[in-house]
């Protein structure tokens, strides 16, 4: 008996080590989502729930897969928070940091990408021999021209790292070109030699990447030490995860002082509360949420309605907009009853060319947060290449 024990404390602490492992990212495979970059930044699974409550059942197409369901919420509720009252005071204690972090994530981004595009072009070089003779002939030009420019364009700004990223490019694969050149001078170029090229510079594109992840852990770290919001962005994302389940999304009390436009993505919600915030203006991005049913705007700092919410005529039965300071012709059409405040919006909206904002189709297109990085697979080479075209 006193020989068993051991063994079932140590079945127990496997199970329990297992059990922790299945809530973190990289125990298992998320879609939509780069397990690496999620737990670096800290952001958790969305697990979408079943049974709800009325006739829209489905969710949009884009809310499909746990990992961009946990994009999407994560993404919205950080414009939340940047459209709130708690933003100005935020953005002031974590500014410096903020911009120490971003000069080093940008020049890791610029190297990785330099990188990762120069082994993809060995790669083309090793399924077509005869590039190597192109490259060798026009990277020389193609480098004076990158400095010229780099010399022309001011430091930091985009198109300076994007030429920036083009003449690194350049110079890790002429590099390449010079050595497997030096090797065709005492033999034919052999499969491994261009393997050998593409992998060293892969492995460097591997180790911006874990750098990049590595910096993104340390900012947001000193970012949550130094009170970034972190716990209103969660609170703000619980609140539209919740509305998956239920199609009820209520942001009331909020301290919003604008809606972003990603909110209305969202169009399962059949009830909408965005009551007592310090909204000025309700985008007219609210017309995509076609199954919407009842909407609160009480006690906010509304002049104007949007034109495109008499769209929602066919599905909205209640609209609360009390204690706002409507322009008070609205205001009549608004106590003459819904019908008529929508056929006025309709009636009096703009003949001007079609809109610039946004479908609902378009807006579901957006990629909130990309969070995927390229992998690196071994070359499976066989044979001999010869650089001849």
């Amino acid at each position: 008996m006193s020989g068993k024990k051991p063994k079932m404390a140590s079945t127990l602490k496997s199970s329990a080590e297992a059990n922790t492992l299945t809530i973190k990212w990289g125990a298992f495979e998320v879609k939509g989502l780069d397990p690496k970059r999620a737990e670096a930044i800290g952001l958790q699974p969305v697990v979408k729930k079943i049974g709800y409550g009325s006739s829209s059942q489905e969710l949009p197409p884009m809310l499909t897969h746990e990992g961009t369901i946990a994009r999407y919420c994560r993404r919205t509720a950080e414009l939340m928070l940047q459209s709130s009252e708690f933003w100005e005071q935020i953005e002031l204690k974590t500014r410096d940091t903020n911009t120490y972090y971003k000069e080093l994530l940008t020049n890791s981004r610029v190297q990785e990408e330099a990188y990762r595009t120069a082994a993809d072009i060995l790669s083309k070089i090793m399924a077509r021999p005869g590039l190597l003779n192109v490259w060798e002939l026009s990277c020389p030009g193609l480098l004076q021209s990158k400095m010229r420019e780099l010399e022309l364009q001011e430091p930091g700004t985009p198109v300076y790292l994007e030429t920036l990223k083009e003449r690194t490019r350049i110079e890790l694969v002429y590099d390449a070109v010079v050595a497997l050149k030096k090797i065709e001078q005492e033999r034919p170029i052999h499969d491994e030699d261009i393997a050998e090229r593409y992998s060293a510079v892969a492995a460097r594109a591997e180790e911006e990447q874990k750098k990049i992840m590595s910096q993104e852990a340390a900012l947001a770290q000193e970012l949550r030490e130094i009170g970034d919001g972190t716990e209103t962005i969660v609170l703000y994302a619980m609140r539209l995860e919740a509305s998956l389940a239920s199609n009820v999304l209520s942001l009331r009390e909020q301290r919003l002082l604008a809606v972003p436009a990603e909110l209305f993505m969202l169009t399962h919600v059949e009830m909408l509360d965005l009551a007592n915030n310090k909204l000025k203006e309700l985008p007219s991005e609210v017309c995509h949420m076609t199954k919407l049913k009842k909407l609160y705007l009480d006690n906010n700092r509304l002049a104007k309605l949007p034109h495109e919410l008499h769209k929602l005529g066919h599905s909205l039965t209640l609209l609360g907009i009390s204690d706002n300071p409507l322009e008070p012709s609205l205001m009549q059409l608004y106590l003459a009853g819904l019908p008529v405040l929508l056929a006025h919006l309709k009636a009096t909206r703009p003949k001007a060319p079609a809109s610039t904002r946004a479908s609902a189709g378009e807006l579901a297109s957006f990629d909130l947060f990309t969070t995927s990085l390229p992998a690196y697979k071994p070359l499976q080479l066989t044979g001999t290449l010869t650089a001849t075209g």
